[in-house]
């Protein structure tokens, strides 16, 4: 005769034939389970299991914790392990339903729940015993009431001789728990009223919506409402916190893209906590990416700081050595090939720069029609033939304050990642699309690299057809000297992020597998005004005859330029710290007309240094000189009347024109060198 009753669990009349069928289900999943002991593998359908002893995961585990805590905290330490104990098998068993119920190909929601107690069994948490005071609803009011008899966690308890004050299947309820929520799709917790390790009769459980839960317990156990009061019966204070974080679960998905303003009061209002809590998981992300794209910028900085002092006297010294050398002289050929290798060198530290955000930007008002209008010959001959470059610009203008140099490296760089991606796919044709258009970007809106400030932006999207992205690629594009190229450097995308943020934009991306990807430059819009063409400009005079205070802590740096400035007719003073730089602007008074300082230095900063000498003459004028260019002394609107910039490293001419523009800024007629 046909079974008629479930083997593996006790349930109710009406569920009997959807668990009979569960168990052959289960059954016929764990049969397939394969032992290669010699590999050291077991295996259930091409997933791994392993074994775990019981007592690991109860009462030992709570001795571990009650060692780590020390004398005193038992309380403390017990807490703990209750929450990571039932936090850990409650996502265990969420992730176990998903993955069985899509293994088996169960369709109908009673196939979903009766798998779960016959799964519990065959796995040795316990044998389920549903009890008719279960609410078995589709709603809200849903609710179990279940004993787990021979439960493992009890079972290794009272083997070890020890007899707790609390209930110590938690890891039975969670996994209960996290099985039935994700089979009825809200949010779920389950405690245990009775323990057989404290020495009642049954391991017996309620489980609810955590904002039912201790209701639930109320109203089938009523006797046990002044136990629990009086401290002999408690419930484990951690369910308060689980009814908020669950119920913040089934948000997340509304949430990805929104950050609400923190609540004063829980009690005020449950749903406006969720969509706080779960967007800033969010953002906080996007914030660590950034903060660790900032650290790895900062890192590069300071390396391209070095290189940029060093640099400057290796280009100044090599221009003056080939000053000094004939044409045909046998060591000019040697002395070009080390101001050729300085020039890369130089290039490099740009790039450095670019990811720190600290290289010298020449911000203009543009239109970025216009910028990609002149780039499109030289990108359609830095793509190959059987790609399709497609430009849909706006008919609109779409000024932007930006350095052009830099937005146009940064689209050749987002165009030549577009072709590689085609390239290296199957296809190894297909389509790159450049797009321009106007965007309305709320306060607080995701871009790929944090939260963004509102407003009308530009936004310039580099879209392909090739191979895309995965998540695990994405989340590090970004990052200097990440690549997925046999001879990429992993610096382009870095450069473009770099620029990006330095102009006070934002970059978004879109790529999935398969399906291409779209990358997004976001630059504030400005007002349609013109874009005019400034007139050329004539060559400066580099030669001078006036009083220069040179503040420069690089030995090498400092001779180099004290020398390029004197052969030029300068008089220079030299100062190797800026506490020596003011007592020399001291004593030459009214004499001096220019203070060459560098922004960097021990003590007293080139900025600080000029206000000082500034407080006795308010009209000198000031050239600050860095290798590390911090963007507060590079951006026009952070430089004093008086005061202009000059980036590391310089050459002896490039020294003296900036010299020369510095010194003649507001006069009609320089000085004359006689």
């Amino acid at each position: 005769m046909p079974e008629t009753r479930p083997r593996f669990a006790v349930v109710l009349e009406p569920l009997a034939p959807a668990f009979l069928k569960a168990e052959e289900v289960v059954s016929a999943f764990f049969a397939s389970r394969v032992d290669s002991i010699e590999e050291g593998k077991i295996e259930i359908l091409g997933e791994r299991y392993v074994l775990v002893r019981a007592a690991a995961l109860s009462v030992e585990f709570f001795s571990l914790v009650e060692g780590l805590y020390g004398p005193g905290r038992e309380d403390e330490a017990n807490r703990f392990a209750l929450n990571i104990l039932f936090d850990l098998a409650h996502s265990v068993g969420g992730s176990d339903a998903r993955r069985f119920i899509s293994s088996m190909q169960l369709q109908e929601k009673d196939e979903r729940f009766s798998a779960g107690p016959i799964h519990f069994a065959h796995t040795g948490w316990a044998r389920v015993r549903l009890l008719p005071e279960s609410i078995l609803s589709d709603d809200d009011d849903f609710c179990l009431v279940y004993d787990h008899e021979n439960s493992f966690e009890a079972d290794a308890w009272r083997a070890s001789g020890r007899q707790p004050g609390f209930s110590v299947c938690i890891m039975n309820a969670g996994y209960s728990s996290g099985w039935v929520e994700e089979v009825q799709g809200r949010p779920l917790v389950a405690s245990e009223v009775s323990c057989r390790a404290k020495g009642d009769e049954a391991c017996r459980f309620v489980m609810a919506r955590p904002d039912r839960i201790e209701g639930r317990i109320a109203q089938f156990f009523p006797r046990d409402r002044a136990e629990r009061t009086s401290g002999l019966h408690q419930v484990p204070d951690f369910f308060a916190r689980k009814r908020i974080e669950e119920e913040l679960q089934a948000s997340q998905r509304d949430l990805e893209s929104r950050v609400v303003a923190r609540t004063a009061e829980l009690a005020d209002a449950n749903a406006r906590l969720k969509l706080e809590i779960e967007g800033r998981r969010e953002v906080e992300e996007k914030l660590r990416q950034a903060a660790r794209l900032e650290a790895i910028g900062r890192l590069a900085g300071g390396i391209a700081h070095d290189f940029n002092n060093l640099l400057t006297a290796i280009t100044g010294y090599t221009d003056l050595a080939l000053l000094s050398l004939s044409p045909t002289h046998e060591a000019r050929a040697n002395v070009e090939e080390v101001a050729r290798a300085a020039e890369l060198a130089a290039a490099l530290t740009q790039k450095l720069l670019a990811l720190s955000r600290g290289q010298v930007l020449a911000p203009e008002r543009l239109d970025v029609n216009d910028v990609l209008r002149a780039l499109m010959s030289l990108l359609a001959r830095l793509i190959h033939e059987d790609l399709e470059l497609i430009s849909e610009l706006s008919r609109a203008p779409l000024v932007v304050r930006a350095d052009r140099a830099q937005l146009e490296q940064a689209i050749v760089n987002l165009v030549v990642n577009a072709r590689d991606a085609i390239r290296e796919g199957p296809r190894r044709s297909g389509r790159i699309t450049l797009t321009t258009r106007a965007a309305q970007v709320p306060d607080g809106h995701l871009a790929s690299d944090g939260p963004m400030t509102g407003g009308t932006y530009a936004v310039i999207s580099v879209k392909d057809d090739g191979g895309g992205m995965d998540e695990a690629t994405r989340v590090h594009i970004f990052e200097p000297f990440f690549t997925t190229k046999s001879q990429g450097t992993g610096l382009g995308l870095a450069m473009v992020y770099g620029f990006v943020k330095q102009s006070g934009g934002a970059l978004e991306v879109e790529s999935e597998l398969g399906a291409g990807s779209d990358f997004r430059i976001l630059l504030k819009k400005l007002d349609e005004d013109p874009v005019e063409t400034p007139p050329p400009t004539q060559a400066p005079s580099t030669r001078g005859v006036e009083s220069v205070l040179l503040v420069e802590d690089e030995t090498f740096v400092r001779t180099l330029a004290a020398r390029v400035l004197e052969s030029y007719g300068y008089k220079v003073s030299v100062a190797g710290d800026p506490e020596e730089g003011l007592m020399l602007a001291n004593r030459l008074g009214d004499e001096l007309s220019l203070l060459v300082t560098d922004v960097v230095m021990p003590k007293l900063g080139g900025k600080e240094l000029a206000e000082r000498i500034r407080l006795a003459r308010p009209d000198l004028r000031v050239l600050y000189v860095s290798g590390y260019t911090d963007q507060e002394i590079v951006d026009q609107t952070a430089l004093l009347p008086g005061e202009s910039f000059l980036p590391k490293p310089f050459t002896p001419v490039k020294l003296a024109e900036a010299v020369r523009r510095a010194l003649d800024a507001g006069q009609t007629s320089p000085p004359v060198a006689k």
